[in-house]
């Protein structure tokens, strides 16, 4: 009799408050877990129509027979005859402009002169040695005797034509810290005939210039003569190309 008495005291409250607890558990807990938000849903019915929205385009375009079916509207004479007049007005337009309108380098019976160089100037400050004192206050890895800062000076160019100065520039050093090569390219069209070409080349803070070159030349119709500079090879190069050169 005790036995059975503690069975119904345990069913019970199992049969009456099980169901009621079963209701809480999922209405507060399980429910919000495997619930779907409400963002995700709108996105799943825009994607949903979309896709419905392209199917029903693409068959608007191609017809309403079968994909594997349909023949294309350009496989028709009248597609052929759009598609063979689309390709020539796009070859035409190309070949015209592939030699109209006419481009000319220099000027009809001139010459040109092509200022093309890289240079790098002298440094602004000139290297130094440390003492010992001075050495032992670095990190071990930063102990190098003798500094020399990296920044140089700009270059300064000057060209000119007959006593009439045609170019006159001064060019920053290329880099962060301002150590690379101070580069120059200009072109200058000039008559046929003689003339004496000056060119020079600052690389310093003085006022003078550290290279000075005087070329007496017959500069041609159609001639490009070419002005480089190589300070290891003494300073300004004038390139003038010979009549074979130029026939070639």
């Amino acid at each position: 009799m005790d036995t059975s008495a503690n069975v119904y005291f345990f069913i019970v409250p199992v049969v009456v408050f099980g169901p009621l607890f079963l209701w809480i558990f999922y209405t507060f807990g399980i429910k919000e877990l495997i619930k779907i938000p409400e963002e995700m849903r709108r996105k799943r019915r825009r994607d949903v129509q979309a896709a419905a929205d392209f199917q029903a385009e693409r068959l608007r375009k191609r017809g309403t027979e079968a994909v594997g079916l349909v023949r294309g509207p350009n496989t028709t004479a009248f597609g052929f005859f759009m598609q063979g007049l689309t390709f020539l007005w796009f070859a035409t337009l190309i070949g015209f402009f592939a030699s109209s309108p006419p481009y000319l380098y220099a000027d009809p019976g001139a010459g040109l002169i092509k200022l093309s160089l890289s240079h790098a100037g002298q440094r602004r400050l000139s290297c130094s040695k440390k003492s010992a004192a001075e050495l032992a206050k670095l990190e071990p890895n930063m102990r190098a005797r003798q500094s020399c800062p990296r920044e140089r000076w700009p270059v300064y160019i000057e060209l000119e034509l007959d006593n009439h100065k045609l170019f006159a520039r001064s060019a920053k050093p290329a880099g962060l810290s301002r150590d690379g090569p101070s580069s120059f390219y200009q072109k200058f069209s000039v008559a046929t005939g003689k003339h004496r070409l000056t060119l020079r080349l600052r690389d310093t803070d003085t006022s003078g210039f550290g290279f000075v070159t005087t070329r007496d030349l017959e500069i041609l119709s159609g001639q490009v003569i070419a002005v480089q500079f190589n300070a290891a090879k003494g300073g300004f190069r004038v390139s003038v190309p010979t009549l074979n050169e130029e026939q070639s």
